[in-house]
């Protein structure tokens, strides 16, 4: 499953300006784009298990939806109730 960022909001769209953001996003596309390659038998898995970066895969979407939260004002799911 891809992630649409152009459907997201203004504050989630001004998060792409952060460094730190941008690099998470480009993670998950380099994760999402060699499971497609290795499920289809363009890449034999080399390293990390296919199971492995299908966790991967899963956190870092955790992660950028955590984020994409908290820029919209609401918790980021830390436990403490933070709203933003």
């Amino acid at each position: 499953m891809h992630i649409d960022y152009s459907a997201q909001s203004d504050a989630v769209s001004r998060l792409h300006s952060n460094p730190a953001y941008a690099a998470l996003v480009e993670q998950h596309d380099d994760v999402d784009r060699r499971i497609a390659r290795i499920e289809s038998g363009l890449e034999r898995p080399e390293g990390p298990s296919l199971a492995a970066l299908k966790l991967r895969r899963s956190g870092l979407r955790e992660d950028l939806a955590r984020q994409q939260h908290k820029a919209m004002g609401g918790c980021c799911n830390c436990g403490n109730n933070c709203g933003g």
